[in-house]
């Protein structure tokens, strides 16, 4: 693993997304509410979610090899999820559940406020459209302030170890979710076409 990732339970990632790519997917989490494809969820009820999409999925998978550098681990795919913040909505001081043993935290775009992610009192880490952090979901405090704009979007992917405690929390339970075309070499996915349904 990491040697800054272990001890600091985080490691920063200017730039992880292009920007332009960012500005896509916050379109898309916009375009998720307004067409009423998103959800309240019990850790910030106010703000809009969605889970496990095309789209976030497809980042999950597509962005694993450059998780697995930052990390330094051999690492599968449990789920992805995003969510559109507005003025208010925080997130309280928590650590996640198994499937989130190495956890991807990636700002789409905001309009007002700030996008950081809180790790300690004077630990946090700021971010701009693409802009990222990978954290040890389930062994590291995390937590957002209450959001001073008028909307913010983030994604989060999340990984086990391959070779870790968790590895039994690979693809979350949802193994039918991800075609075996995409996920059988699990140290980079294989770019071959899926199966017809």
């Amino acid at each position: 693993m990491n040697q800054e990732l272990r001890d600091r339970g985080y490691v920063a990632c200017k730039g992880l997304l292009d920007p332009s790519l960012a500005r896509v997917l916050w379109t898309t989490l916009l375009l998720n509410q307004w067409r009423g494809e998103a959800f309240r969820d019990n850790h910030v009820p106010t703000a809009a979610s969605v889970a496990g999409s095309a789209t976030t999925d497809a980042l999950l998978l597509d962005l694993r090899p450059r998780i697995e550098e930052i990390s330094g681990c051999h690492l599968v795919p449990t789920y992805s999820y995003a969510r559109l913040y507005f003025r208010g909505d925080g997130l309280i001081r928590h650590r996640d559940r198994q499937a989130c043993e190495i956890s991807v935290s990636i700002h789409l775009g905001r309009v007002g406020g700030d996008g950081s992610l809180c790790f300690g009192a004077d630990d946090r880490v700021d971010m701009d459209e693409g802009d990222g952090a990978v954290y040890l979901g389930c062994a590291t405090d995390h937590w957002r302030a209450p959001f001073a704009g008028y909307t913010m979007g983030q994604v989060f992917l999340h990984y086990v170890d391959r070779d870790g405690p968790y590895a039994q929390q690979a693809f979350d339970g949802r193994p039918e979710r991800f075609p075996t075309s995409l996920v059988t070499d699990l140290t980079g996915p294989a770019h071959t076409a899926p199966a017809r349904p």
